[in-house]
């Protein structure tokens, strides 16, 4: 039988954040708790639950899909947590680790960004932003046996 891993068996980054994105972040629950005062303040009845909706959306979003952020490596595994969302990639799989900058949706709250390949194949990669690089760098070497190459990382052929 398969043992289970829990979160003391990892260690966990947490997601750095640019600076510019916090009030894009802010905005949406701000925005829906304003909506929210204001429609009780006029008394709208009608208009209430519309306005419940869509803190409770905005909500879920966020909880869903964007915190907690954070990136944990294990013995094997490299977990890549967003939200309620957990993608697992096995160590042994990493073939390269690129910084990069892009600007395309992925499990990051900055463009500081770490592309990590474990396979061929649009699909077969995430891009994470660890807000200690260096350190996440050097425990990713380690534990999965990557060599540095650069400001990456690389599987030496075997």
């Amino acid at each position: 039988m398969m043992s289970r891993s829990t979160d003391t068996d990892f260690r966990w980054y947490r997601s750095k954040i640019d600076w510019w994105l916090v009030p894009l972040l802010a905005l949406p629950p701000i925005a829906s708790v304003v909506v929210l005062v204001a429609t009780i303040q006029a008394g709208d009845r009608g208009e209430l639950p519309w306005a419940i909706a869509a803190m409770v959306l905005v909500s879920a979003f966020y909880l869903g899909l964007v915190f907690p952020m954070r990136y944990g490596i294990g013995s094997d595994l490299l977990i890549v947590r967003f939200g309620l969302c957990r993608q697992k990639v096995a160590l042994a799989r990493i073939i390269k680790v690129t910084p990069i900058r892009n600007p395309l949706g992925s499990p990051a709250l900055s463009l500081d960004r770490f592309k990590i390949e474990y396979g061929k194949g649009q699909f077969q990669s995430v891009e994470i932003s660890p807000a200690h690089r260096e350190q996440f760098l050097e425990d990713l070497a380690s534990q999965a046996g990557l060599v540095r190459r650069g400001n990456g990382l690389e599987r030496t052929a075997v």
